[in-house]
């Protein structure tokens, strides 16, 4: 367990769960860095095979916690992908009333749970989130990158940067976590995130000098994977997108999303045409005449639950 710098009594909590469970519980105690500096400690500090982020106000179903530890042992696959649910916080107070939805109902059709699947041959079906991956540790130790710190938004680099050493993945049918959303003040908001949108910028701009490294062979890197890299990059640029469209109607705004949208083209023609976010693809073939609307229904849409 991470307590990096916590001011209320999460390490002295913690401390209490490692004296009871020693063989179970260990607790690092940092400076505060953010979630990159949490996540890049865990990768050296950890002892075990495998490596799961979980974040502090996000929790794990008991016995499909069970069964992916049961799965761990029994394979050697660079990666173990199980479901997640979104939870809604309700504001009540308890977990287990907050509504769910399930994020996928799986990773891609015909799927056989259990099988350990080389991940070129289905890295053009499938998009392995944050909540839903295990890495195995040793991957995570061998490249020589490591988490942006001190900054919100690195969920991307830490599905993306491991995958040129990944070569085989295999999925599980459990709902592992359970990732809160709706809090007051959480970094995912459309408020925070217009607030931190330099975080946003630079999370994307470690991304698109991964993805270059791996595109002039400085990093090795299968075709395969660079385009699922590419992919993965489209995702977030897509959310730089989004960024722009929360902020009220307006010219010098839609200019600086047509200024994103070319530079994006001109610097990186992959990771453009990776896009499949329909409003992307909306805004671009009409010219971005569609931006006001754009702006409207972003405002209007409710997330259901």
């Amino acid at each position: 367990m991470v307590d990096d710098g916590s001011t209320d009594h999460t390490g002295k909590i913690a401390d209490q769960y490692a004296k009871i469970y020693p063989d179970t519980v260990r607790v690092i105690h940092k400076e505060n860095g953010g979630h990159g500096s949490g996540i890049n400690c865990g990768i050296r500090e950890a002892r075990g095979r495998y490596l799961k982020v979980v974040d502090a106000d996000d929790w794990v179903e008991p016995q499909a916690f069970s069964n992916l530890l049961d799965a761990l042992a029994h394979t050697s696959d660079d990666a173990v992908v199980s479901g997640f649910y979104w939870r809604f916080d309700n504001g009540s107070g308890e977990e287990s009333s907050f509504p769910s939805k399930a994020e996928m109902k799986e990773p891609f059709k015909g799927v056989k749970y259990g099988k350990s699947y080389v991940l070129d041959g289905i890295a053009d079906q499938v998009y392995m989130k944050m909540h839903g991956i295990t890495w195995r540790t040793e991957i995570l130790r061998q490249m020589p990158l490591s988490i942006d710190e001190h900054c919100y938004y690195v969920d991307a680099e830490y599905i993306l940067y491991p995958i040129p050493w990944v070569r085989t993945v295999s999925f599980l049918p459990d709902f592992v976590y359970q990732y809160r959303i709706g809090r007051a003040g959480q970094s995912v908001s459309p408020k925070k995130m217009i607030q931190n949108k330099k975080n946003y910028d630079r999370v994307l701009e470690s991304l698109c000098a991964f993805y270059q490294k791996c595109r002039n062979g400085e990093i090795a890197c299968s075709e395969e994977k660079l385009r699922y890299i590419e992919s993965g990059i489209a995702r977030v640029a897509a959310g730089r997108v989004k960024i722009l469209l929360s902020l009220p109607a307006d010219k010098k705004v839609r200019n600086q999303l047509v200024r994103f949208d070319k530079e994006l083209l001109e610097k990186y023609p992959g990771i453009y045409h990776a896009n499949r976010n329909k409003a992307v693809k909306a805004l671009r073939m009409s010219r971005y005449r569609l931006y006001g609307a754009a702006v409207w229904v972003l405002k209007h849409q409710k997330r259901q639950f």
